[in-house]
């Protein structure tokens, strides 16, 4: 008979990878395309006769607006688009995020957004919103647009600390040290520590049309005694960063050292809120080399150790004079919300 002819060990391996691929172990997700990269584009899925009207202005005002925590020439917060929601092309059904705004009399008052996962790629985040009409939808956005803003950008944090792991240079440091641990880049490295201070950096070579140029990615973690919550406003955090500049985050040159850029052109912002229920506050700005020319974006997060005896500091910075910074510094961002 046909069957003897079969090799007996192939036999054995057809049957193994035939009872493996049991409905428990099916995941539909595997069989979708890996999903874009692009976490600083939005594409908003609104009827076309919306697009230019109040309701469009006020979405591309309130996701577009110009972010005066980076060096000029300011980035915007979001690059956006709108597409039809029913005329959704193939290439790009693999854009990180869609945000779907339907408009209907029908629809009930106060919907909270619906949030969906993995539609058409792997890693991909979907927001239905669902209005009774256009102005009730542009009052969502002028009131609300923060509130999306967070939810995507916690999906798009967990997905980049995504691509590494605990192990790096940062947990390996910091092991014993109040339970710190940071999901990073493997290739980042230790520049210098001192009790209770830690620096890392991460050197890359980008290439542009003028040739290749350096990029500096850093890391910055620092603790003090907890005194009382003072010690979270914004000015007291900043006098804290720029004394530890002066004394750990020396330049090349003589005399030079980091230190935060107040020039009446960068803003300097801060907001408080709980990760994992823990308070904290985060500082974006921008900083530059006291007696040279170096400068980029930073941001800061600040919260107590478990104990509550120590105020951590863990600090993100780029230095990328030839390129759009805000993508690296998300990266930072993402390596430091993941420690907390």
């Amino acid at each position: 008979m046909f069957i003897k002819l079969i090799n007996p060990y192939l036999l054995l391996i057809i049957m193994v990878l035939f009872n493996s691929c049991s409905d428990d172990d099916y995941n539909p997700n595997l069989l979708k395309p890996k999903t874009k990269n692009n976490y600083g584009e939005i594409l908003f899925g609104l009827e076309k006769k919306y697009w230019k009207s109040d309701l469009g202005k006020q979405i591309e005002n309130s996701f577009e607006r110009l972010v005066k925590t980076t060096p000029l020439p300011f980035e915007k917060e979001y690059e956006i688009d709108f597409v039809v929601p029913n005329k959704i092309l193939k290439n790009i059904k693999n854009n990180n995020c869609f945000v779907f705004i339907d408009i209907d009399k029908h629809h009930p008052n106060n919907m909270a957004p619906i949030i969906k996962q993995n539609l058409w790629s792997r890693n991909q985040i979907i927001i239905e919103l669902k209005f009774k009409s256009s102005d009730i939808a542009q009052q969502y956005f002028q009131k609300n647009a923060n509130e999306l803003k967070s939810i995507i950008k916690d999906f798009n944090l967990k997905k980049i600390a995504e691509r590494w792991s605990f192990q790096n240079n940062i947990s390996n440091e910091l092991k014993g040290e109040n339970s710190l641990k940071f999901k990073a880049s493997k290739k980042i490295t230790l520049n210098k520590k001192n009790k209770n201070f830690w620096w890392w950096s991460q050197l890359e070579i980008q290439k542009d049309q003028n040739g290749s140029h350096e990029i500096q990615k850093g890391i910055i973690i620092y603790q003090s005694p907890y005194i009382n919550k003072n010690q979270f406003q914004k000015n007291n955090i900043l006098k804290c960063r720029d004394s530890i500049g002066e004394k750990f985050l020396l330049g090349k040159k003589n005399n030079s050292y980091m230190v935060t850029s107040k020039n009446g052109i960068n803003e300097i912002t801060d907001s408080s809120f709980y990760i994992n229920n823990k308070y904290v506050k985060m500082v974006n700005g921008c900083w530059r080399m006291q007696n040279d020319k170096m400068g980029g974006p930073f941001v800061s997060y600040s919260w107590l150790n478990h104990n509550k005896t120590k105020i951590i500091t863990a600090e993100g910075y780029v230095y990328a004079p030839n390129f759009e910074k805000l993508k690296y510094l998300r990266e930072l961002e993402s390596t430091i919300v993941s420690g907390i």
